[in-house]
């Protein structure tokens, strides 16, 4: 009978052991069950897309001089425009060789600077009352020649071929 009440509490011993280790994880449920759900935190979002480099823009001339050195021909007034490389600036007429005049000194509001795939050099001249703006692309041998004059709203604008 001995070994019959041992049996019998060992038995009893081992069903309360399983019986309570299967209805742990039912009362941690039960309890979850009890609160509120926690939301999960949203993804965090993806990093912005680099954007594509631009093309880096031609760097700021720092003088005069390097503007294109080289006449071109203004055929309107048979004007010939001569950029040297020193940086100074002189008006001749095409057909004489004349000197028309010298911009060296008479010059302000200088600026040499990127413009588009070139260069444009713009400059005032109280003397002859109005303001000149030269602009030369890399590529190809023309240039554009721009004058406002102080006079008149109407804008003066050719397109000059380069001479030998």
């Amino acid at each position: 009978m001995k070994k019959v009440l041992v049996l019998f509490i060992a038995i009893a011993i081992v069903f309360c052991f399983f019986s309570c280790k299967t209805s742990e994880p039912a009362a941690k449920s039960s309890d979850q069950a009890a609160k509120p759900a926690q939301a999960k935190a949203p993804a965090p979002a993806p990093a912005p897309a680099p954007k594509p480099a631009a093309a880096p823009a031609p760097e700021a001339p720092k003088t005069l001089s390097e503007f294109p050195a080289g006449k071109w021909l203004d055929a309107n007034w048979d004007a010939l425009w001569v950029f040297f490389a020193d940086g100074s600036v002189k008006l001749y007429d095409s057909k004489s060789g004349d000197l028309i005049y010298d911009f060296n000194g008479k010059t302000k509001d200088l600026k040499l600077e990127p413009a588009g795939t070139g260069l444009k050099l713009s400059f005032r001249c109280d003397e002859t009352e109005r303001f000149y703006t030269f602009e030369k692309a890399l590529e190809g041998t023309d240039m554009e020649l721009d004058i406002d004059r102080d006079w008149t709203d109407e804008a003066y604008h050719v397109l000059m071929p380069l001479q030998d």
